[in-house]
């Protein structure tokens, strides 16, 4: 999207992941012998700052192991995915949920599809409900869905639609924000 400020790739690169994931988990390792760690297991993790949702389940619960093998993570812990609505199937969302994503983000951004192409949204108003309710399907009981306020052109009362068509999917948080546009995005 045009707004965003987080580094982009349009391509999969395997062997990049692959790296990345490998030294991730190598930080964590080093910073849980940290004097300021504690011995308290982690009681939330949350992937997120863009779309980690194009990680493959298997390397979300590679990241997830990581975290458990260097500070562990409480039985309960809410482990959190940001995904925005044309990045999963019914099918990633149950393997996600199955690696041990307990809670999804959607970046649903509007339910207005006239503002979603004004964003660039690759997804229209449909498929963020159906994301949301195959969410459901996938056994997610606490998703959370973000909207976006003060568009170039948007009139408080089309704001408001997608605040009311949010509350009625009956998500449990939603998080309104400011279009902030910074330069060079």
């Amino acid at each position: 999207c045009h707004f965003c400020y987080f580094r982009v790739y349009t391509e999969k690169n395997s062997q990049e992941i692959e790296d990345y994931l490998t030294l991730l988990a190598r930080e964590m390792e080093l910073y849980s012998r940290s004097p300021a760690i504690t011995s308290r297991p982690l009681n939330f993790v949350y992937f997120g700052g863009g779309t980690p949702s194009l990680l493959a389940a298997e390397e979300v619960h590679s990241i997830i192991h990581a975290c458990r093998q260097a500070f562990g993570v409480a039985p309960d812990a809410e482990v959190t995915l940001e995904a925005n609505p044309e990045t999963v199937t019914a099918d990633t969302l149950r393997s996600f949920r199955h690696a041990g994503v307990t809670r999804l983000s959607f970046g649903v951004q509007s339910f207005r599809d006239d503002e979603l192409r004004r964003l660039t949204r690759l997804h229209g108003a449909d498929r963020a409900r159906a994301a949301y309710r195959e969410a459901r399907a996938a056994g997610f009981d606490n998703v959370s869905l973000d909207l976006m306020m003060w568009l170039p052109g948007q009139q408080v009362s089309e704001w408001l639609e997608s605040v009311d068509e949010a509350i009625a999917l009956g998500p449990e948080h939603l998080s309104l924000y400011m279009l902030e546009v910074y330069p060079n995005s």
